[in-house]
Order: C-alpha cells, then structure tokens, then sequence
C-alpha cells in the first residue's frame, strides 16, 4: 500500500479485513457454542441422575397405574358399515349421526335418541360417521377418513357426496342388531332428511316423465323423416331438408336419454330410504389395548411429574418466599 493511501487511512494500513483473522473468529464461536451445548446437556444429565430416585419412583407408580388401569378398563368391539344416502347430501346424514356422540357419556339421553333401553346404551363406546375420500377422482372412495385428516384446500382430494360411513364401538356383543335398527330408525325418522328424500323423488320421477316425453317426440320426429327419405328413394331423387340433422343423430339422442331415463329409475329403485345399505355391519373384532401402550404412556407422564416435583422440592424455601412476597405486596 502506498504511503498516500496510507494517510488517508488514518495511519492504519490493516483496516482491510483480515480473511484469516476472521476465519479464527468464527471458528472460536462455533466452539464455544458446541462447549455450551455440551456443557447443557451434561447438566441435564448430572440433574438426572442426582433426581433419579424422584423420576424412578413416580415412573414406577405411573406403571402401576397404568397396569391398574389396563385391568379394571372394559374391552370393547368395533364394527363398521358403508351406507349410500342416494340423492341425500352424504354430510347431512354424517353430521346428524355425529350428534349422537356427543350424548354418548349421557346413556339416559343417548337411549332417547335411540328409542333404546339404558341398559343398552350404557354398553355403546361410540358412534361415529365418516366421509369416504376420492383421490383418482372416479367418483368411489379409495380410503375412508376414519383419522379425520381430511384438508378441504389439498385439491388432489375429495369426499365422495354419496356414501357414509359408520363405525360404532361396543362393550356388549350382543347388542349390535338392536343398535343397527335404531340408527336407521334414527336416520329415516329426522324430518329433514325425510323432506331432502322426498324432494329428490319427486324431482326425480318428474324426470323421468319428462325424458319420456322428449323420448317419444324424437321417435316421431324419426319415423316422419324415415318416411319422407324413403318417399325420396321412391323418386330417386336426393332431397335434403335445411338444418335437418341425419338419421343416425336421431338415434344417438334417443339413445343418450334412454339411458338418463334409466340411470334414474334405477336410483329410484335402489334408493326408496334416505340411506341404503351397500355393506353391512363386519363382525365385531376386538379393539386392541396394547398393556405396553398404558405402561408406557402413563409411566413417561408420571416421571415428567416427578421431575417437577423434584424442582419444586429443591427450591420450595424459594418458592414460599416468593408466595409471601406476592402475599404481602397484594
């Protein structure tokens, strides 16, 4: 560097940024910061050990527990069904079975819904209805949401709008026909879904009278034009009518609402309640309740407390000083 850019400098020709000065810097603070975290995790560790009595005990009685609760609990069955609702909005029939859920800890209210006995419904664990999810877009379910994960924004995904499916689960066995009478005795007798199943009838078979008619004037319009081509034939002459279409169009329209005329008398037939039965109630497994799973899960939850504890014990003078203060300042 020259001695004016030196002056200029103020004297100080290692102002520029030392690369390897840097470098060092840096190198130094990323060891610090490992030290640190290694520092933290051995102090996490040494408290561990020195509260170790703390956390084994209550880990200990938080499997007894869990073992306890594993013992007394009642096994319950599960069983499911897939229903089509037909020209019923699937979500209203879904939404109207979730209510009886929320009723489930009040068997009293619960067997009024279900025109069951008490008795009968303090044996039901759940009853809940779920949407059949399509994914390829061929209007049938690939998966049903039993987890209810369903995100309505993933447009690769969508609910099927016809089909419901209900999974009940039991302590009882035996009451699973009686059960299944109610919940469509419950569905075919809500007032709205009975009016939302008529409607659709009703516009349905008026429909089906109106493809009739439309049917019946394109044959006639056909036969008129079958005569007149074959008058035509006759004279041997070719003569064609303005913006009449050809013959064989008169048979793809006859056709194409011959089979609309026939895809809704079908779902006439099939449909005649507000939620048919596609297939039925699977036989009763046993939910699993892993022993492990309630040992686990309660004996983790009981040494957190009793870490918690521990803290709360090694520092309660402190604790009780900051109680009176907060006493006393109030």
């Amino acid at each position: 560097m020259s001695e004016s850019n030196i002056q200029q400098n103020g004297g100080k020709p290692n102002d520029e940024i030392d690369i390897f000065e840097f470098s060092v810097r840096i190198w130094k603070a990323f060891k610090n910061f490992l030290i640190g975290i290694g520092n933290l995790i051995v102090s996490i560790i040494v408290f561990l050990i020195r509260k170790a009595l703390w956390i084994v005990s209550f880990a200990l009685f938080g499997m007894i527990l869990g073992y306890v609760f594993y013992s007394v609990s009642k096994p319950y069955y599960i069983s499911s069904l897939e229903g089509n609702t037909g020209g019923v909005d699937n979500s209203v029939v879904i939404d109207h079975i979730k209510k009886l859920n929320q009723v489930i800890n009040k068997p009293s209210l619960l067997a009024n819904h279900l025109s069951m006995s008490i008795e009968q419904a303090k044996e039901i664990r759940n009853i809940k209805a779920y949407y059949g999810i399509d994914i390829n877009r061929d209007g049938r379910s690939d998966y049903v949401d039993f987890d209810e994960k369903y995100n309505p924004r993933d447009t690769m995904q969508r609910r099927v709008p016809s089909f419901v499916h209900i999974r009940v689960s039991l302590y009882d066995e035996s009451i699973l026909p009686e059960l299944r009478k109610a919940l469509f005795r419950y569905v075919n007798n809500n007032t709205y879904i009975q009016n939302l199943h008529r409607i659709d009838r009703e516009q349905n078979e008026a429909l089906v009278k109106e493809l009739a008619k439309e049917i019946s004037k394109i044959d006639t319009l056909q036969r008129v034009r079958i005569r007149k081509e074959s008058a035509s034939d006759r004279r041997e002459t070719t003569f064609h009518f303005n913006n009449e279409p050809e013959i064989k169009l008169f048979y793809q329209d006859i056709l194409t609402l011959h089979n609309q005329k026939q895809t809704i008398e079908k779902s006439l037939e099939l449909y005649k309640e507000p939620i048919v039965v596609v297939q039925d109630f699977s036989s009763l497994e046993q939910e699993e309740r892993p022993l492990l799973k309630y040992i686990i899960v309660l004996g983790g939850l009981m040494a957190v407390l009793g870490i918690f504890c521990a803290l709360c014990w090694q520092y309660r003078k402190r604790i009780w000083e900051l109680i009176r203060e907060d006493s006393t300042n109030r």
